[in-house]
């Protein structure tokens, strides 16, 4: 008997949290680790007093800082899963204890339901996890009232408690006053009308002499559309609903005594449709595009280029950062235009470079390109904007560190570096930049560093950020043997199917180094010969490849077999020639 009354407790009390757990810990390590790789990217966590101060300045600071301290053990998706799941079994888990508090009745089916709601609005890479975090603390911290402290201390403690958690504050506020007006009679509308005093005497006190803040501020901070994903008409139904847990607690149906004749039905029902309803959300929120950028920026932070290229060759992809990022690695292993037409490509060059945008995710990456090709100042200044509207990240704090140690400003790079010292996860890269400080030869003999140092323009002049092909001119105008940069420039070519500027420069390969034609611009040039478009200098460079000739003699015949129809021709053509210039050069 006692074993078969385990046996029912396990699956009505433990069996459900255990399913959810796995179920969230599982899609977010394995099928959604791109959520941890972002949330990780977007911030850094730093040990020190600063730091903290920094996020005491007002109500909900300290949250933020909660936020990022959890954020940093993303740094292993698995560590981000099993920190998410834990955050969302607990906030089921508190739902269960407040609704059994409240009413003396074991609930699983709206705690699982919860928890499912949370899990939708978690699945979207940026609703950031310190929202998730709030809501929870809200929930314990209320459960805890309830239970515990029937005194004063909640009603004192609570402008501590919005110092704290900022606007989140004011949903505990909500229960406990609803809590304190439904469940405690007597003499409990004096603690209501002290909390609401409080609240308000906190609120002004802050705005006229703590903080500063304008009363919107301090009412909505740290709330931020942006930090939930824009996903409002989901996160406002929930917290009115958390707030409301103790009105909604009260709330007895009674169901007909022919429902209760199969009650075991339906709470086996109850326990298994949440889990349903999640695996549903699970499948609908997978995101393969997504994952997959946030794998290639993966690769492409830790300078691992020809993987990202591999990569992409096997999952092929439409986004634009995605090809962007690809198109650097192609230009940083010398590839770009022998494989620039083997992924997908924008005929404006918007996969080659990105225009300066103060909003969004280019002010983040866009400076790469600069980077890539000597530009080093400006790849700086992509990197220090971003530092100044969103804070330090990882990536954009160690841009700065390299281009001052490539510019040898080493008194600056120096502070960057004591800031990603004080770091969890990057102590070991500050230390090896540390070795380089103050140090030319060591940062010449430097893989990385000493190649930019070496391409790295010295012409300093003003970028024009929404017009990247003028910066390439003006480069190699100062530094015309930027092999990288002529390579860009060339690809732009290239994606604009430029026969006279591209038969133009095609001479000046040998002066980069080529000793052999790209491949793309081969294919220009042999179908600019055969297809009499125009005279050639006699040139041994603009003779061309014999196999190429060849090639493109094989796809004038595939094109003729379809009676030199173009759209007829099509298929053929992508299937044989999908991967050249020939077909971009039909076709976009």
């Amino acid at each position: 008997m006692n074993k078969v009354k385990h046996a029912n407790r396990f699956l009505s009390f433990y069996f459900p949290y255990l399913l959810f757990f796995l179920c969230t810990f599982v899609w977010f390590g394995f099928f959604a680790e791109h959520i941890s790789l972002y949330q990780e990217k977007s911030s850094l966590f730093v040990f020190s007093g600063e730091y903290l101060f920094l996020h005491l300045r007002q109500p909900g600071g300290f949250l933020i800082y909660l936020g990022k301290f959890f954020s940093a053990f993303f740094f292993f998706p698995l560590a981000g899963s099993l920190i998410i799941s834990i955050t969302l079994c607990f906030i089921v888990y508190f739902v269960s204890a407040i609704i059994g508090l409240l009413s003396n009745r074991s609930s699983v089916f709206i705690p699982l339901l919860t928890g499912a709601a949370f899990f939708f609005l978690q699945s979207n890479y940026q609703y950031l996890f310190y929202n998730s975090l709030a809501l929870l603390l809200q929930l314990a911290i209320f459960c805890l009232t309830a239970r515990y402290l029937k005194c004063w201390l909640p009603v004192v403690f609570f402008p501590a408690w919005y110092f704290l958690t900022g606007s989140f504050a004011l949903i505990f506020f909500i229960m406990y006053a609803l809590y304190l007006i439904i469940y405690i009679k007597g003499r409990s509308w004096m603690k209501v009308i002290s909390l609401t005093g409080l609240v308000t005497l906190a609120i002004l006190i802050s705005k006229e002499l703590l903080f500063f803040h304008p009363v919107r501020t301090l009412l909505v901070y740290p709330f931020s559309l942006n930090d939930i994903g824009g996903q409002f008409k989901l996160f406002i139904p929930l917290v009115l609903f958390i707030s409301s847990l103790p009105f909604i607690s009260k709330i007895n149906l009674r169901f007909p005594l022919s429902f209760r004749k199969h009650e075991n039905v339906f709470k086996t029902i109850a326990l298994f449709f949440p889990i349903i309803i999640l695996l549903i959300i699970a499948l609908l929120r997978y995101d393969k595009k997504t994952r997959q950028y946030f794998i290639v920026e993966k690769l492409f932070y830790q300078g691992r280029y020809d993987d990202v290229i591999e990569y992409n060759i096997k999952n092929p992809s439409n986004n634009i950062l995605t090809i962007f990022l690809n198109n650097i690695a192609l230009c940083e292993t010398g590839k770009l235009n022998d494989m620039l037409f083997h992924f997908r490509q924008s005929p404006d060059g918007q996969t080659l470079f990105l225009k300066w945008e103060m909003v969004g995710e280019i002010l983040k990456r866009g400076g790469y390109f600069y980077y890539a090709t000597g530009m080093i100042n400006e790849a700086q200044r992509w990197a220090f904007e971003n530092m100044v509207i969103r804070g330090h990240s990882p990536e954009g704090l160690k841009m700065l560190i390299k281009t001052e140690l490539i510019n040898g400003n080493y008194q600056m790079a120096s502070k960057y570096i004591n800031v990603l010292k004080r770091t969890i996860f990057y102590r070991d890269e500050a230390v090896m930049f540390e070795k380089l400080l103050f140090d030319d030869q060591a940062v010449d003999a430097h893989p990385e560093l000493g190649a930019k140092r070496k391409e790295k323009t010295e012409h300093d002049f003003f970028s024009i950020t929404d017009d990247p092909v003028i910066n390439i001119e003006i480069m190699l105008t100062s530094d015309s043997l930027n092999r990288k940069a002529f390579d860009y420039k060339m690809a732009y070519h290239l994606l604009r199917k430029a026969y006279p500027e591209i038969l133009s420069e095609i001479p000046k390969l040998e002066n980069f180094g080529y000793d052999k034609i790209p491949a793309h611009l081969d294919e220009a040039l042999v179908a600019y010969r055969i297809l009499k478009l125009g005279p050639l200098p006699d040139q041994p460079m603009m003779q061309g490849d014999k196999q190429t000739e060849f090639r493109f003699t094989q796809f004038l015949k595939t094109f003729q077999i379809y009676g030199n129809n173009l759209q007829s021709a099509e298929p053929a053509l992508r299937q044989k020639f999908g991967k050249t210039f020939w077909y971009w050069a039909f076709y976009k």
